[in-house]
């Protein structure tokens, strides 16, 4: 259940990284993500899961009550949060409650109450934290729907994005026309095949096929990989059903760690440096015995 962190002191798995984390899949809607980014395997994702399709607060409160309090609550995971609309009331309960937060969305779902309420959270800082809004791109890779609402929301942001802790914006293209008297232009990231689910998403997904030069992929080869993210195997993404997902590149679930309502959180918890058939396909794979990886988690465990 532990694991050494002097000799003869005992430790949370947990502690051999940076910021561990439980990513918060609020819901899964039975048509998916109504954004439904083309980088995203919506399609894949819908085939294999099963269980509830939203969180309850009250199911929410009871699971994250296992959750040890250093662990940050992010409110991404495999669809948009504020789809869910107990979204501002879990965060502000996970945040009362002392862990620490960040924020990805697109906003749709939100309204202006929901960002006055939230706005004033001390968003953790990276890796992968803070408050970070992915706008609509020109091209339509990300479809937010666009309405006037959804402008309102995009436009009260702006007015209070200074007093927002460690926001940012990101979009997949050129800002959609429609929001750039809001935000003239945004950064743009690098987009993966999301450990090869994209490859799948294709075969359910054509359009896919037209975009294929606009992400990257890697194979490792058939030899033991792990993770090299800051956070290593502690940031695993929660679904409403109480599965808990190995990482945010699962979206084919196939590396269910367990159930957080049926199980307690560090009995879920691989061991460090555990191998697993999705790190291969992933950017951040690495061979578990890559002396840098060992190196810097003991460099962890000493600060702590």
């Amino acid at each position: 259940m532990s694991v050494l962190m002097y000799p003869g002191v005992l430790a949370p798995k947990w502690r051999t990284c940076k910021s561990p984390t439980m990513e918060i899949t609020t819901c899964v809607p039975r048509r998916g993500c109504v954004v439904d980014c083309i980088f995203c395997p919506q399609r894949t994702l819908q085939q294999v899961y099963e269980g509830d399709r939203y969180f309850s607060l009250d199911s929410f409160k009871r699971i994250i009550e296992k959750i040890p309090k250093q662990i940050r609550i992010t409110f991404a995971g495999f669809t948009e949060p504020w789809l869910n609309k107990n979204a501002t009331e879990m965060l502000l309960w996970a945040h009362e409650r002392g862990h620490p937060i960040s924020v990805f969305t697109t906003a749709v779902g939100m309204s202006v109450d929901d960002v006055k309420r939230i706005k004033d959270v001390p968003f953790a800082p990276n890796p992968n934290g803070g408050f970070t809004l992915h706008l609509p791109d020109e091209e339509g890779l990300a479809k937010h729907p666009i309405s006037k609402k959804y402008i309102e929301v995009i436009e009260y942001i702006k007015s209070v994005e200074d007093n927002i802790m460690n926001f940012s914006i990101m979009s997949m293209g050129p800002v959609h026309s429609e929001v750039r008297h809001v935000y003239e232009s945004a950064a743009t990231h690098e987009m993966w095949s999301r450990a090869g689910n994209l490859f799948r998403e294709a075969i359910l997904r054509p359009e896919l096929l037209n975009i294929k030069n606009q992400f990257k992929s890697i194979y490792h080869g058939e030899k033991n990989m792990t993770c090299n993210c800051d956070e290593r195997l502690y940031h695993n993404v929660l679904l409403p059903n109480g599965d808990v997902s190995l990482c945010c590149m699962d979206y084919g679930l196939k590396h269910i760690l367990g159930n957080l309502k049926e199980k307690e959180y560090e009995e879920i918890l691989p061991d460090p440096f555990s191998c697993f058939d999705l790190c291969r396909y992933c950017e951040n794979g690495i061979d578990p015995n890559d002396p840098k990886i060992k190196m810097s988690s003991e460099l962890i465990r000493i600060q702590k």
